[in-house]
């Protein structure tokens, strides 16, 4: 059963019930294995579309002490919003915040996506432009913008699409080297 990747702590799962078995096992072990190999465990589960069981070991595992990290709470609020509860993503998002973990481009595009799937596009734009304005002079940047301009035109948002091209073009941001 290994999950991708090399290593002896990788698994793959056939059915939901071994990775099940598995998360059980770690979590019986002392010390607890590190939040990078439960990370493994719950992408490997998302890939399965198991998004309820992921919220709930991660609460689990959270009870235990094992911390988490800009990953594992990526993965914790796409399952939230895969499950249609995108204010639980953003309840993530604010205990993320203030347990001083800095959220990255990948979960803003997440909540963007989520609202949108919502039919929330206002909020959606708000949340962008907020994300914008905190990413501005970041390497994410550029990623963050297509990333967000491939959502919002999957959602027919293309006045907005046209108003943030125009503003990159304005800030020289398309056209750096």
């Amino acid at each position: 059963m290994p999950v991708r990747g090399k290593g002896k702590t990788d698994h793959r799962f056939d059915n939901v019930d071994h990775a099940l078995s598995l998360f059980n096992k770690m979590i019986e072990k002392y010390p607890k294995p590190s939040i990078v190999e439960f990370t493994k465990l719950f992408a490997a589960i998302v890939r399965m579309k198991h998004y309820a069981i992921v919220v709930s070991m991660c609460s689990q595992m959270e009870l235990l002490g094992v911390s988490h990290d800009v990953y594992s709470v990526s993965i914790s609020i796409n399952c939230f919003c895969q499950l249609g509860r995108i204010d639980f993503g953003f309840s993530v998002l604010g205990k993320m915040l203030k347990l001083g973990v800095e959220p990255d481009v990948v979960i803003f595009s997440t909540l963007i996506n989520g609202l949108c799937n919502q039919s929330n596009i206002s909020v959606a734009v708000c949340v962008f432009n907020i994300m914008f304005d905190i990413c501005f002079l970041e390497k994410g940047l550029i990623f963050m913008v297509v990333l967000s301009l491939v959502i919002f035109c999957k959602y027919n948002v293309f006045i907005f699409v046209v108003d943030l091209y125009s503003a990159l073009f304005i800030h020289n941001v398309l056209c750096r080297e």
